[in-house]
C-alpha cells in the first residue's frame, strides 16, 4: 500500500515535470521573440510623432480634411551627440548654431521632434546622415479647406473635435493609431543603447472615417464662386431626388487651423448662415400658390393691383408701388412679378390656417433632417394656429413677413418638392462610417419621403417658376444654354436699420435644367439689395458652371 502512494506521487510528478518542461519550451522558443518584444515594449520610453485621425469624406471617397502633407524630423540624441561630424550637418540643414542642437539634444536621450519643411524634408532624405529621420504626415486643415462651417475644427492637438462633423462624430474620427519614436529603457530608466531608437506605427489599423454626402468638385465650384461674389450669405445645392446636400457653404469663412482670430470677429465668420434662420420674403409665395392651387382655386383668377393693399387703415405696398400697380393679373403672371397685391388677396381668401398648413407640410417650422443625422439644426417658425387671425396678419403671412423664419437648408428644400413633382424628402448630409478601404460600416443615411402636393400643382408651379425667370424678377438668374432653370425671388424686410437704409435679407431659390430636373440651389445674401440684383446672378453663375462641367 505505502508503494502503490509512492509510485503515484513520482507519476504526478513526472506529468507535472512534463507540462512545465513543455511550457518552458514554448515560452523560450516558440514564443521567445513574441514575449521578448513585449517585455521591451514595456520598458520603452516614447514620444508622440503624430496622431492619427479619421479622415472626413466626400461622396466619392475625396478627402476633405487632411489634404496637405506635412514633415517632422525624428533626432537621436545619443547617435549624433558622438558624431560632431552629423550634428553640425543636421545643425546647418536646420539652420541653428551646432552648439545651440547640441544643447536642446542633451536635455534627454529621448528622441528630439522637429517641424520641417518640404525643403529640409529632402535635403535630409536624400543625404547619408546617421541618427535622423523623416516622417511625412497630413494637415488636418488649413485656409484652403473645403466646407468649413459643416466640417469644424479640433483643438491645438488635433486630438478633440470642438465643432461641427469633427465633434458629431468625435468617438468615430478618433479611433485612428499614431507614430511613436522613443528607446528601450532598463530598470533605471537609463537608455540601452545596445537597443537603438524605435519607431511604433499604429496607423491604418482601427481608423474609420465619415464619409458626407457633399461632392468635392460641386463644392469647390460654389466656394470659390462665393469668394468672388459674397460678403455675407450661404448657399444649398441639394440632389432633389434623394435629399442629399451636395454642396453647403456660408460667408464669411474661417480658417480651422487658426481659430482665436476669430472669436471676437463681428461680422461672425464662425456662424453657419446655412443653418440660420431668416424672414423667407416673397420666396414663400411658392407656399402661398401651392396651397391656393391644392384648395381648388385657379390659377386663371386675377385680381386688380393699384400698387398696394389697404386693409383697414394699413397699407401694405407691392414692388409696384411707385409704377401704380400691376394691374389685373393672374396667379402666374403675380408670381412671376412677385406682386404681393396679388398674393395678400389670395392668403385672405384661403385664411391662415390653409396657409400654415401648406408651410408644415413643406417642412417649415420644423427639422428638415440633419437633426437625426447629429447635426444641429434650426426648426425655424411659424405664426402659431391659436386664435383668430387679423387681415393684416395673414397678409404678411401670405408674402413671407411677419413672423415667419426659415433656413437656406429649407428653401432649398421646398424648391426641390417643386421641381421633383411633389415629394419632400428628407435631407441628409452624412451617409455613413467606413475603413479605408471604402467599406461602409455603419449607415447612417436613412432616406424617406412623403407626397405633399399632388403633380398637377408641382407643375403649375414650375411653369410659373419658369416665367419668373424668363420674363420676370428672376431673369439674372437664368442659364439658357446650359438647359434653362426656374425658381423664385425674394427680398425680405428684416426690420432692421443700418447707417439710414432699410436691411433686406436677398433670396433666389430654384433648381435645374428644366427638361430633367437634377439639383435645387438656394441662395442666401444678408444684407442685399434684391433677389433679383444680389442673389439671383450668383445662382446663374454656380448652375451654369455646374452645368458647362458635366456635373
Amino acid at each position: 500500500m505505502y508503494y502503490k502512494r509512492i509510485r503515484f506521487i513520482r507519476s504526478i510528478f513526472l506529468f507535472l515535470l512534463v507540462i512545465v518542461a513543455i511550457k518552458l519550451f514554448n515560452i523560450q522558443t516558440l514564443k521567445g521573440e513574441q514575449y521578448s518584444a513585449r517585455a521591451a515594449l514595456q520598458q520603452s520610453r516614447s514620444r508622440l510623432v503624430y496622431r492619427e485621425r479619421g479622415d472626413i469624406l466626400d461622396r466619392n471617397g475625396i478627402r476633405l480634411t487632411n489634404r496637405k502633407t506635412c514633415w517632422k524630423a525624428i533626432l537621436q540624441p545619443y547617435t549624433l551627440l558622438n558624431n560632431p561630424a552629423d550634428l553640425s550637418a543636421v545643425a546647418s540643414i536646420f539652420e541653428v548654431t551646432p552648439q545651440y542642437l547640441s544643447g536642446e539634444l542633451s536635455k534627454s536621450n529621448l528622441p528630439y521632434i522637429a517641424d520641417i519643411t518640404a525643403a529640409q524634408a529632402k535635403a535630409i532624405s536624400t543625404s547619408s546622415l546617421e541618427g535622423i529621420s523623416v516622417i511625412d504626415m497630413r494637415v488636418r486643415n488649413d485656409a484652403d479647406t473645403l466646407a468649413t462651417h459643416i466640417l469644424g475644427y479640433v483643438d491645438e492637438k488635433g486630438e478633440e473635435g470642438l465643432a461641427g462633423i469633427e465633434k458629431v462624430y468625435q468617438e468615430t474620427l478618433e479611433r485612428g493609431g499614431g507614430v511613436y519614436a522613443g528607446i528601450i529603457a532598463d530598470a533605471g530608466d537609463g537608455f540601452m543603447s545596445d537597443f537603438g531608437y524605435r519607431i511604433w506605427n499604429s496607423m491604418n489599423k482601427d481608423k474609420l472615417n465619415v464619409q458626407l454626402t457633399l461632392d468635392y468638385h460641386l463644392q469647390s465650384i460654389v466656394e470659390n464662386t462665393m469668394d468672388r461674389m459674397v460678403d455675407k450669405g450661404a448657399v444649398i445645392l441639394l440632389d432633389i431626388l434623394t435629399g442629399e446636400i451636395l454642396a453647403i457653404a456660408s460667408r464669411p469663412d474661417f480658417d480651422p487651423s487658426n481659430i482665436n482670430r476669430y472669436l471676437a470677429d463681428s461680422n461672425e465668420p464662425l456662424f453657419n448662415r446655412a443653418l440660420g434662420t431668416y424672414t423667407p420674403g416673397s420666396v414663400f409665395k411658392i407656399i402661398t400658390a401651392a396651397a391656393a392651387l391644392e384648395d381648388g382655386i385657379s390659377a386663371d383668377l386675377t385680381f386688380d393691383c393699384p400698387g398696394y393693399v389697404d386693409l383697414g387703415g394699413i397699407k401694405m405696398k407691392c414692388t409696384s408701388y411707385d409704377e401704380g400697380g400691376h394691374g389685373s393679373i393672374n396667379m402666374a403672371q403675380a408670381f412671376a412679378r412677385s406682386c404681393n397685391s396679388y398674393f395678400i388677396h389670395l392668403g385672405l381668401m384661403l385664411g391662415r390656417d390653409k396657409l400654415l398648413d401648406m408651410a408644415e407640410k413643406f417642412g417649415l417650422g420644423g427639422k428638415t433632417g440633419l437633426v437625426y443625422q447629429g447635426i444641429e439644426e434650426p426648426a425655424g417658425l411659424l405664426p402659431s394656429f391659436l386664435g383668430p387671425a387679423s387681415p393684416p396678419e395673414i397678409g404678411n403671412i401670405s408674402i413671407g413677413q411677419g413672423e415667419i423664419l426659415i433656413s437656406p437648408v429649407h428653401a432649398a428644400n421646398m424648391t426641390a418638392v417643386i421641381a421633383n413633382g411633389g415629394i419632400l424628402n428628407k435631407v441628409s448630409l452624412v451617409k455613413g462610417i467606413v475603413n479605408d478601404k471604402g467599406e461602409l460600416i455603419r449607415n447612417v443615411s436613412h432616406p424617406s419621403w412623403t407626397r405633399i402636393i399632388s403633380k398637377e400643382t408641382a407643375s403649375a408651379l414650375q411653369g410659373m417658376m419658369l416665367l419668373t425667370v424668363q420674363s420676370g424678377t428672376g431673369k439674372w438668374a437664368d442659364i439658357k444654354g446650359h438647359g434653362g432653370s426656374a425658381g423664385k425671388t425674394g427680398s425680405a424686410e428684416t426690420g432692421w436699420v443700418r447707417d439710414n437704409r432699410n436691411i433686406l435679407h436677398a433670396w433666389f431659390s430654384g433648381y435645374f435644367p428644366i427638361d430633367a430636373p437634377r439639383y435645387s440651389l438656394c441662395v442666401f445674401i444678408e444684407d442685399g439689395q434684391s433677389g433679383s440684383v444680389s442673389a439671383a446672378p450668383i445662382f446663374a453663375e454656380i448652375s451654369a458652371q455646374i452645368m458647362e462641367a458635366g456635373y
